[in-house]
């Protein structure tokens, strides 16, 4: 009878410590997933192309008081060239 009741008694014990590690490790990765977010560039989206780009000092241009972000040089260069092409107009403007 002692056996039988020592196993249970160690089954419980395991099945208590890996409920404690699953839950230790997701909080522990939750955590880490929920930094600070002055810390992550903010986002916009390169005019030229339509991709969310990070807004890079080195991949930006102003335009008419507007500042712009690029996904790459090219497409920078490609703004820059006919900026007007790719400003979206105001909807009011006809």
């Amino acid at each position: 009878m002692y056996f039988i009741l020592g196993e249970f008694e160690m089954k419980r014990t395991i099945a208590i410590l890996l409920i404690v590690t699953a839950v230790l490790a997701v909080s522990s990765s939750m955590a880490s997933q929920s930094k600070d977010p002055a810390q992550k560039p903010q986002k916009a989206i390169d005019p030229v192309c339509g991709l969310t780009v990070d807004k890079l000092e080195e991949l930006s241009y102003s335009y008419k008081g507007e500042t712009y972000y690029f996904c790459s040089k090219a497409d920078l260069n490609k703004f820059k060239e006919s900026p007007d092409k790719y400003v979206k107009k105001p909807a009011n403007s006809r």
